[in-house]
């Protein structure tokens, strides 16, 4: 690719993807009361996902992909059919509930040990959206005995995990400006997907099922052009005449299976009321901010680790400390056939306990995956060889493949504590594009617009507590990236 296109990706990443869903508000931001931040509408710094979920972009027309991902469902929790209080397989459950105030569909099953993990997923209801977790446990083992872990979202913050969320393309427009199309529009380009209805379904559950899924359909709003552009990254026109705003089909599906210690999520995208180069953006789902230190409030972030298309990032502060922005770190370990992952570790403000959460690609049967990484030229490189604090101007939160700490509130000394955590690919999804840069010496190909018209990705939600130590850097997530034969559910793909 030209010199243009790296030119027009890292503005594109350090400006407008870069800034988005900051926990903490930006200069001149306005507070919103679900604690994100209203940046402004241009895509630019502070712009995108943060903290808009009350549909604004969306609002009625936001409509359900009516079930048609729901295959052989049990019942919705849409109000069309009652479903029973209880359904019990062979290691597996689910019960209609209440949790922090809000109505659930608690899945249960039991794990690689035998013992009882649940997922509280949000129903869907007259005055507020569903289809997200609000609260999940896990047992870990304490002496001779077992303690149950809380992993909270019922307050605060973007509430919850697990929901889509989607960042246009930064673009330069023939009107010497630059931006999203969204934001000429006065539209945030990037709302969270807790502002959009969702339909529920779950798989029917008999006496012998050792697995059960949960889907959930919305549409998602996303602005494209109404002329196709063999290539997203020219100058594209800024007349408002020239753009067209889709409602694409999205559907996330969970799956819980006995015998293994993490559930799997899937999100499928359906490009098929576009063309190839009409739309460009990244994936970010699963998204969200959860307390997955046993629920602790206070504990401030530790390390980030992930692994993307390229290679192995991993931040380097001590185990018993906590992560700045003067933290050491590496990013020239090659990924080689590792699973694309992404960690955030916390420790327990009194405990001392090192927890984490993390995500890890599971491509199932003929899945080819997504490109993961955005673009920088700190890809490949360490903080000793460049220099590069994070979050300085040499490594700006754009340039992370993943949203994470760039957006918890960290700072050269003082611990940080906010959650946020996502999923991340390219931004070019929607394109014609067949090849993206994520340094200026390291391309890769990409299927931008598939035959299929659907984009597919499958993560594995872990939780439990770290195997991060000063002497074996490595999380429990990359432990399970690495596998061979991962924990995580292969029931049930969407």
């Amino acid at each position: 690719m030209n010199r243009r296109w790296l030119a027009v990706a890292f503005l594109g990443m350090a400006l407008g993807w870069g800034a988005c869903g900051s926990d903490a508000p930006s200069p001149g931001a306005g507070s919103l009361p679900d604690g994100g931040t209203d940046a402004g509408v241009s895509g630019g710094p502070g712009g995108g996902d943060s903290g808009i979920d009350a549909g604004n972009t969306g609002g009625a027309d936001s409509g359900v992909d009516a079930g048609s991902t729901g295959g052989s469902d049990g019942g919705t929790d849409g109000g069309t059919t009652v479903d029973p209080a209880l359904e019990q397989g062979d290691g597996v459950s689910r019960e209609t509930a209440t949790v922090g105030g809000v109505s659930v569909d608690r899945y249960t099953w039991t794990d690689a040990q035998g013992r009882p993990r649940t997922v509280s997923l949000k129903r869907e209801s007259a005055s507020s959206h569903g289809g997200y977790a609000v609260q999940l446990t896990y047992q870990v083992k304490s002496g001779a005995s077992w303690r149950t872990v809380t992993v909270d979202g019922t307050t605060g913050g973007e509430r919850g995990y697990g929901y889509f969320v989607a960042h246009e393309l930064y673009r330069s427009f023939d009107n010497g400006s630059s931006g999203t199309l969204a934001g000429l529009h006065g539209e945030d380009d990037s709302p969270l997907g807790v502002g959009f209805a969702v339909q529920g379904t779950h798989s029917a559950i008999s006496a012998g099922s050792t697995s059960i899924s949960h889907t959930f359909t919305q549409r998602y709003p996303k602005w494209g052009t109404r002329v196709a552009m063999a290539d997203v990254t020219a100058t594209t026109p800024a007349a408002a005449s020239a753009h067209q705003k889709f409602l694409v089909p999205v559907s996330i599906r969970w799956v819980f299976q006995k015998g293994m210690d993490f559930p799997r999520i899937d999100t499928r995208v359906d490009l098929s009321e576009a063309t190839a180069g009409q739309l460009s953006f990244d994936m970010r789902g699963p998204y969200g901010v959860v307390e997955f230190a046993d629920s602790d409030v206070n504990a401030p972030l530790n390390n980030v680790q992930w692994g993307d298309a390229r290679g192995h990032f991993t931040t380097l502060a001590p185990a018993a400390g906590s992560l700045t922005t003067q933290a050491n770190w590496t990013w020239n370990e090659p990924i080689g056939t590792v699973r694309k992952y992404h960690a955030l570790l916390a420790r327990h403000s009194s405990t001392g306990v090192l927890y984490e959460i993390g995500l890890v690609e599971m491509k199932l049967g003929a899945d080819t995956g997504l490109v993961h990484g955005v673009y920088s030229d700190n890809n490949g490189t360490t903080k000793a060889a460049s220099g590069h604090a994070l979050l300085s101007a040499g490594f700006s939160e754009g340039e992370w493949s993943y949203q994470s700490a760039q957006y918890s509130g960290l700072t050269t000394a003082s611990p940080a504590t906010g959650k946020k955590f996502a999923w991340g690919t390219s931004p070019f999804y929607g394109s014609s594009l067949s090849t993206v840069y994520l340094s200026s010496d390291f391309s890769t190909p990409i299927a931008a617009f598939p035959a299929s018209k659907l984009l597919t990705s499958r993560t594995c939600l872990v939780l439990g507590v770290s195997t991060f130590t000063d002497a074996s850097p490595k999380s429990l997530t990359r432990v399970t990236a690495e596998s061979a034969s991962p924990s995580c559910a292969t029931a049930e793909p969407l």
